[in-house]
């Protein structure tokens, strides 16, 4: 079955709640405090109360969905905080049992599509310094340009893509 990208709806607020904690257990351990993974994985409820309460806020949130499941997702603006005249992608995950088979790279350039589509030529992707998915970053193209500090204590760079 092939997998499709769908804006984000208010009846998935707690599987991807869910979905959330399970990356960020599996792709942020040893990087983050392991009370705030923990955290996560006791407040999906509440996670998925601001799901819930954001949608509006979020028009740019996507859902990857294979076989009826979300297994990834991709959240952008068509601004950045910290970049003039930029587009800016906050949040791209995949499961870890479905990494490696092109869904990152699937999210990524349906991204890409909607920010060309609204004449934005640059994009920004923050990365936490010891996340594995630097690399996947630097292959799409990124160059890094600078760092940031995420949650104001981890080392976070900054990739700039020219679209």
């Amino acid at each position: 079955m092939k997998p499709i990208i769908r804006k984000r709806k208010v009846e998935d607020s707690e599987e991807l709640a869910h979905a959330i904690a399970i990356v960020w257990n599996t792709t942020y351990k040893g990087i983050v405090d392991e009370d705030f993974l923990i955290g996560l994985s006791n407040n999906e409820k509440y996670s998925a109360l601001r799901l819930k309460n954001s949608i509006m806020d979020q028009p740019y949130y996507y859902v990857l969905v294979l076989e009826n499941k979300i297994i990834g997702w991709i959240y952008f603006t068509m601004e950045s905080d910290s970049h003039v005249d930029s587009a800016e992608i906050h949040s791209l995950y995949v499961l870890k049992e479905y990494q490696g088979m092109g869904y990152g790279k699937l999210l990524y350039d349906y991204a890409v599509d909607e920010i060309r589509k609204n004449a934005i030529s640059k994009l920004i992707i923050g990365c936490l310094d010891k996340n594995p998915s630097n690399d996947f970053y630097i292959h799409l193209g990124g160059k890094q340009i600078g760092n940031r500090m995420f949650r104001e204590k981890y080392l976070e760079n900054i990739y700039l893509f020219e679209l």
